[in-house]
Formats: structure tokens, sequence, C-alpha cells
């Protein structure tokens, strides 16, 4: 009863995932396996057989392991204990993250550039009429060059 109850919810989670026991009575949590086992090698051949095995997951005792005692965890507690092990065995989560903070940082710059766009439209008359009696055409090119010079006789004249 109880090894069937687990498989069923574990089967909700992941259709590989089965409950059983191992050769010594413990119950564990296995996963389908599927891998390639050579036949025949050749230096220009090969010939593979796909076989489906189980692979160890867990086990059902105090401390997740095969070394100490067994124990009746709940279903809840064991499907913590295997989306806790899928995250760290998900090699491309820093990439999946990565991805979507870089998503995100189009979305803030696109939105950004929108609203500036938007305000620089909504303003463009008031800055046209608060720029409107600034003379740049009579306005020295040279000024910079006049202010240093003058900060170089100050100094010299203290």
């Amino acid at each position: 009863m109880l090894l069937s109850s687990y498989t069923k919810f574990l089967r909700r989670y992941d259709k590989d995932l089965f409950c059983d026991h191992n050769r010594n009575g413990i119950l564990c949590v296995f996963r389908k396996w599927k891998r390639f086992e050579p036949v025949c090698v050749d230096d220009n051949f090969k010939i593979l057989n796909l076989i489906t095995d189980k692979q160890f997951v867990c086990a059902l005792t105090e401390n997740w392991t095969l070394s100490t005692k067994p124990r009746q965890w709940g279903i809840d507690h064991v499907l913590t204990k295997i989306r806790q092990m899928d995250l760290q065995a998900n090699e491309r989560l820093f990439e999946e993250m990565d991805q979507q903070n870089e998503k995100v940082d189009e979305s803030e710059k696109r939105s950004f550039r929108n609203e500036a766009e938007a305000f620089w439209s909504d303003n463009r008359r008031a800055f046209a009429k608060a720029t409107d009696g600034i003379l740049t055409h009579s306005l020295s090119k040279d000024e910079p060059r006049k202010r240093l010079r003058d900060r170089r006789n100050k100094k010299w004249e203290l």
C-alpha cells in the first residue's frame, strides 16, 4: 500500500520516478534511466543497445541515504526533497536565470527610452520657449580658453 501510494504521487511530479525496495529491503526512490550500452565495438562500426534501467535517487531513511534507519516520510517531504535535488542537478539553472535577467533588463531599457521620448515630446514646446532668447551664434567659441588663462593669472597673483 505504501509503495503504490508513493509511486502514484511521484509519477504526478515526474513520470519517470517510482518507488521500490532495494536489495536490502529499504524503500527507495528510483528514476527510469535510458542509456546506450555498447554491444559490438569496432574501429569504424559500433552497435549500441538501448537499456532501460533504474537510477537511484534517494532512500526513504532518516538522512535520505542508505546508511541510516528506514523511516516513513510523508509524500510532501519526499516531493520537496526530490524538487530540491532536481534544482541542484539542473545544469542550465544559472543560464536560464541569466536569460530571464537579460530579458528584464532589456524591458527596463525599452521602458526608460519610451518614457524619456514621451517626456521630451510632451515638453518640447516649453523647452523651445525657455531657450528662445538664447543666441548661440554670438557666443564666443574660445570661452573655456579664456577662463583657463584667467585662472593661471590668478594663481600667479596670489
